[in-house]
């Protein structure tokens, strides 16, 4: 009965399965990943690179002398929740390497920190000296809005088929010039799965 106890034991560990790391920076893992009807890491990943090369290539950073870019507003109107900074991360990334263009982080809010050092201005325990000027911000010239998409759509499967759901992910994006107000570059990229379980509302 003992040696019963431990072996019963194991059978139920087997049974519930395990959990696998995936190595991000080992491609062949990244490749065997299983695949999922919603938007995952490369999903995010292949679709950033294209649209930051697709950017990048157009020559629209030519046209506006030092590029600074604003992060507008990216829409997800897909039947997912997630956060599109997943997404823009990867682009703003990538831009930033190239050398091509700056993100304006304090203009969206998205760093307060700008703003709250420069509050300081009137507050004696802090040495003036170190606070930032007057007329030291710079403003974005650029600005780049989206939005992801999503349609399913109902396939015949047939008798002995698992798959009856095509599920197509839109994402579009515009880079505009501020002065202007004129699009300088838009793309759309499309991310197209087929299976079962598609994401629904």
């Amino acid at each position: 009965m003992k040696k019963i106890i431990p072996i019963m034991l194991g059978l139920t560990l087997c049974a519930c399965g395990g959990v696998r790391v995936v190595d991000l920076d080992n491609e062949k893992e990244v490749a065997a990943m299983q695949d999922v009807m919603e938007l995952e890491y490369r999903d995010w990943t292949n679709t950033a690179e294209k649209m930051t090369q697709s950017m990048l290539k157009s020559g629209a950073f030519r046209q506006v002398k030092n590029p600074v870019i604003a992060i507008g507003n990216i829409k997800n109107d897909t039947q997912q929740r997630f956060d599109t900074d997943m997404l823009t991360k990867k682009i703003r990334t990538t831009l930033l390497k190239s050398g091509t263009a700056q993100i304006a982080t304090n203009f969206s809010g998205e760093d307060t920190t700008t703003e709250k050092m420069r509050s300081m201005r009137t507050n004696a325990e802090y040495d003036q000296e170190t606070i930032a000027k007057t007329g030291t911000l710079v403003a974005p010239n650029m600005s780049l809005s989206g939005k992801m998409l999503q349609r399913n759509l109902k396939l015949d499967s047939g008798w002995f088929s698992s798959v009856d759901t095509r599920t197509e992910y839109y994402l579009q994006l515009t880079l505009t010039d501020l002065k202007t107000g004129l699009s300088v570059w838009e793309d759309e990229q499309p991310i197209i799965k087929e299976g079962d379980h598609a994401p629904t509302w």
